[in-house]
């Protein structure tokens, strides 16, 4: 413990404070004294962080369901008390009075071998207590684990869920402690899932049993990079934890053990457990390092391990040179890269971008043209059972695919920067470069449009090319959508550099602009055409309404901080935002009906679904959830059954929605009952573009490309 600083509180709530415990990303933490003497230690936010709305209204969220976590047996730090509303808001748990796992390594050395097997149990159960609650750590290392007398505590389960898509991890942050990430946390813009955890957890048992990190130490640039190409520095673990640790480690998420099934690996059951954690259980030889009483290690390297029990955010950084991936396939290897936004400095890719990017699959087809391939090999017959690599799609969102309107050709905008033409069995037709990331495609009788990828969130340029794949036009522009809306014979794009000014922009197909109305601040996203009107949401907090035919503004409306793209559910338009609440319902007429905190989703100006059985359906970590127009609240909710390490936005076609979740497609009917289920071959995709359907086939994004399958197989 520190003593306290002059700007220090004396007080936070009802609790005195007595000493400072340490700092980080998120704020500083307190040890305090409640009037019967509990002592807590007190988490308070910082001030940038309390001015954010969209982290106040996920630090809400965060806390109300940590403390549904916690008590005996669970080895997780019970969350006894909170003030969400205050100045700086904080949140505090109870005290743990013991080292946490990083000071007693580097105090004491590795854990031996009994004390290894006790830790991993006990950490299991508590991500299994954390997981049946809906909750995914995130953030799982030796600093959040704390060793106490009666066995580990595992602390600030929540907290990097409520840091994602502040405006602080906007602007080129990634939070979480870079060498204990799961690989989907670095591909899929920060998605997880409950196997995340056990990724992290094995990277903490290769520590506590051998001292060493196991994916190195430098710059976070190339610790990322060690765990994305697998380059783990196992040499210091003892062959008796080896194989725990290498199984927790494995890339796929699927493959690694549950929580239960690494209890049961490690020889021990919930009473076993209780037996063996005793006092000095964790204890090993004589401190390697002699500590005053008031006295707690701090690292000296800044960018990594701040005080210990507090999480940090790092700069992300642009990773190249992946050493390519090897095979039998006679095709050229992948090369993988990261494209990532700096806060500052040198190198940096885009200042403002979005924190977290995707990684990036550029591996060729069988063909030496990077053509398409069956999935069977060889020549392709049939109409479905065939998957197309182009690198990767572009972009992170919108429909995967687009099908031209008389449906003998699929367009497929890749990030090896070319649109793709095939034809129904996956053939290719033709590929024209364009210069950059070809985001998703809308096609029309005069032929495809596409977006080119900006490095950063949005897009640089809007391409028109004809039927037979040649470049009619190409507009340059700045912009935060990601894919063009079609009006009529109308393309829509909206334009904006950054947040402070913008609008949205039609063009016609010879390429000229039939109407451009600025909208203040810019669009945040995508427009959205509905019934001969155009809606819109703006970094200005509101959604505009405008004339397709004109552009003429037709109403403003404000609706939480940083408006999303509106969707018309019935008469309702739907919308997300920054904010404390983070739903809002507008009649077409513009005016608010409703607003709504509802905790099965997020808002935040990301927020999407799309109208089904006079339902808005939206897409969630772990489940697809049906919102009611009226008020915002959850009419039914589907849990994904099979894992994943992202999601797809759902599509709607006839009586089912359709949604992907890792390798799976899923189909429910009105009711939310599922009707039908898909494994997709190639991989689970990175981004969120949601699947195609049209005449009874359905196209579905993958890790390089997209895979066509029957509706009926």
């Amino acid at each position: 413990m520190q003593e306290l600083r002059e700007t220090d509180p004396r007080t936070i709530g009802p609790y005195g404070v007595l000493g400072r415990l340490g700092s980080g990303g998120m704020g500083e933490v307190y040890l305090a004294e409640a009037r019967g003497g509990l002592r807590l230690a007190v988490k308070v936010v910082r001030a940038e962080h309390a001015e954010d709305r969209t982290f106040r209204a996920r630090f809400r969220h965060e806390v109300r369901a940590a403390q549904t976590v916690g008590g005996a047996g669970t080895y997780t730090a019970r969350v006894v008390d909170a003030d969400t509303e205050a100045a700086r808001p904080w949140m505090a748990s109870e005290f743990v009075a013991g080292p946490n796992l990083r000071d007693a390594v580097l105090d004491r050395g590795p854990l031996g071998a009994d004390a290894v097997r006790l830790l991993a149990g006990a950490l299991a159960e508590a991500l299994a207590a954390i997981h049946a609650k809906g909750l995914v750590h995130r953030d799982l290392k030796p600093s959040n684990i704390l060793l106490a007398p009666d066995g580990p505590r595992v602390i600030d389960f929540g907290i990097v869920r409520a840091l994602e898509g502040t405006a602080l991890t906007r602007t080129g942050v990634v939070v979480g402690s870079v060498g204990y990430l799961s690989p989907e946390q670095i591909r899929n813009g920060a998605q997880v899932v409950p196997a995340s955890d056990v990724f992290s957890l094995g990277a903490v048992l290769a520590y506590a049993s051998g001292g060493k990190e196991p994916f190195g130490e430098g710059q976070d640039s190339v610790v990322l990079l060690r765990i994305l190409t697998g380059d783990v520095d196992l040499s210091a673990v003892p062959e008796e934890q080896l194989p725990l640790v290498e199984a927790c480690l494995r890339d796929d998420p699927a493959a690694r053990p549950t929580p239960a099934e690494l209890v049961a690996a490690v020889g021990h059951t919930a009473g076993s457990l209780r037996e063996g954690l005793r006092e000095g259980w964790f204890s090993g030889g004589p401190p390697t390092v002699a500590l005053g009483a008031d006295e707690r290690w701090v690292p000296e390297d800044g960018a990594r391990e701040r005080l210990s029990g507090v999480e940090y955010m790092a700069p992300m950084t642009t990773v190249t040179d992946v050493p390519e991936a090897t095979g039998p396939a006679p095709a050229k290897p992948s090369r993988r890269r990261i494209l990532a936004a700096w806060a500052g400095g040198a190198g940096a890719v885009g200042a403002g971008g979005l924190g977290w990017w995707l990684l990036r699959g550029s591996s060729h087809s069988a063909a030496s043209t990077g053509a398409g391939r069956s999935v069977q090999g060889g020549p392709v017959a049939a109409q479905v059972g065939w998957t197309y690599a182009v690198q990767g799609l572009g972009g992170r969102r919108g429909p995967c695919a687009a099908v031209s309107p008389d449906g003998t050709r699929v367009y497929v905008g890749g990030a090896d920067g070319a649109m793709h033409a095939l034809d129904l069995s996956g053939r290719p037709v033709w590929r024209t470069a364009l210069g950059g990331e070809a985001m998703s495609p809308l096609a029309t009788a005069d032929g495809v449009y596409c977006l080119l990828e900006n490095d950063r969130e949005g897009a640089s340029a809007l391409c028109a090319l004809g039927p037979r794949g040649k470049v009619r036009w190409k507009k340059a522009f700045a912009a935060n959508s990601q894919f063009p809306v079609a009006s009529g014979r109308l393309v829509l794009v909206s334009y904006g550099d950054g947040s402070d000014a913008g609008g949205v922009r039609a063009y016609a197909p010879d390429g000229s602009v039939r109407w451009s109305t600025p909208t203040g601040a810019a669009p945040t996203s995508e427009p959205l055409v509905a019934d001969g009107v155009v809606y819109v949401g703006t970094f200005g907090d509101e959604v505009q309404a405008l004339d397709a035919k004109t552009g003429r503004r037709l109403w403003a409306t404000k609706a939480g901080a940083d408006t999303g793209r509106p969707t018309l559910v019935g008469g309702t338009l739907m919308v997300g935002s920054g904010g404390e609440q983070m739903l809002h319902g507008l009649s077409r007429a513009g005016r608010l009906l409703w607003n709504s905190a509802n905790d099965k989703v997020y808002g935040s100006r990301y927020f999407t679904c799309v109208p089904f059985a006079g339902l808005g359906i939206a897409a969630s970590d772990f489940e697809l959830v049906a919102l009611d127009p009226a008020d915002g609240s959850t009419a039914w909710s589907f849990q994904f059954t099979d894992d994943g390490s992202q999601y797809s936005d759902p599509v709607v076609h006839g009586d089912t929605v359709y949604v992907r979740r890792g390798s799976t497609l899923y189909g429910l009917d009105r009711k939310g009952r599922r009707v039908w289920r898909k494994r997709v071959e190639g991989g689970a995709s990175v981004g969120t573009q949601s699947p195609v359907v049209r005449d009874g086939r359905v196209y579905v994004a993958t890790a390089d490309g997209i895979t066509a399958l029957a509706l009926d197989s």
